[in-house]
């Protein structure tokens, strides 16, 4: 699980510097000098920013797996099985709609009955949000990793 606004918060940093050092010192070649160096100071961080940003990460897995492991070692059997049935209970979910989104256009009649069943409209973030829980509890982790461009 990535955070996805520590970048956006190191932008806004560079540019609200580079705007103080931009008024408050009226030579300009000194001004283009201090903002440089802000800049490559900054980006001399980044690492270190990278650094942080995975052992927050890390320690949420961590926290997140003593959390289930504590769940699975109570004696109260209610708890234990409340997570694997909220899973299967999403994955059916999940399941039946994709299946009513394959329905034909014109719905599908049943003849016993005046129910006509009429198609939906397939979106994926639907799906996702049925299936949450199920690949939670799978272990899978948030799509902004495959999303932003890395799962290292």
């Amino acid at each position: 699980m990535a955070i996805p606004f520590i970048g956006k918060i190191i932008e806004t940093v560079l540019g609200v510097g580079g705007d103080i050092i931009k008024e408050l010192v009226t030579d300009k070649d000194l001004a283009k000098q201090l903002d440089h160096a802000f800049r490559t100071q900054m980006a001399g961080q980044e690492a270190s920013f990278k650094t942080m940003e995975l052992e927050v990460e890390r320690d949420m897995y961590e926290a997140q797996q003593k959390t289930v492991q504590a769940e699975l070692h109570q004696n109260d059997q209610y708890t234990k099985r409340t997570r694997p049935n909220i899973a299967r209970k999403s994955f059916y979910a999940g399941l039946a709609y994709a299946l009513m989104t394959a329905l034909p256009v014109d719905g599908l009649g049943i003849p016993f009955t005046e129910i006509v069943l009429m198609p939906w409209q397939f979106q994926w973030s639907v799906l996702m949000l049925l299936y949450s829980p199920a690949l939670t509890y799978m272990g899978v982790r948030g799509a902004e990793k495959w999303k932003n461009g890395g799962s290292k």
